[in-house]
């Protein structure tokens, strides 16, 4: 109860709380593959698997990435895979209970780029 009355003496004196934190849940991705005119949008879901072990289900369009991470809710490292093709990324937590994330396929020189948000 005293987190909830401090929550509100807050809002009452104009301040802002944190933000909620990331971590397991269901997110929305909007991306770039790190080239113009390369945009995409889809899901991302997290789920904690053990205390510093996730793993990450992105549905782009259609096409299914499963990923493994290490790390805690606020910063992951990731491996990913999709097709035969794999690529690492990135996650960190923004202000809004998300991540800003950057990412690239094996082999490649670009990065990718994604904003991830909570649903």
């Amino acid at each position: 109860m005293g987190v909830l009355r401090s929550g509100f003496v807050a809002l009452a004196m104009g301040l802002s709380l944190p933000a909620l934190a990331g971590g397991p849940g269901t997110y929305s991705v909007k991306g770039n593959n790190g080239t113009a005119d390369t945009e995409y949008a889809g899901t991302l879901v997290i789920t904690q698997t053990s205390k510093d072990t996730f793993r990450l289900n992105w549905n782009i369009g259609g096409d299914k990435y499963v990923g493994y991470a290490v790390g805690d809710a606020r910063i992951m490292a990731a491996n990913f895979t999709s097709s035969g093709s794999s690529g690492t990324a990135l996650l960190v937590e923004d202000d809004a209970g998300g991540y800003k994330s950057i990412w690239a396929f094996n082999g490649e020189t670009k990065l990718g780029v994604e904003i991830i948000k909570p649903k």
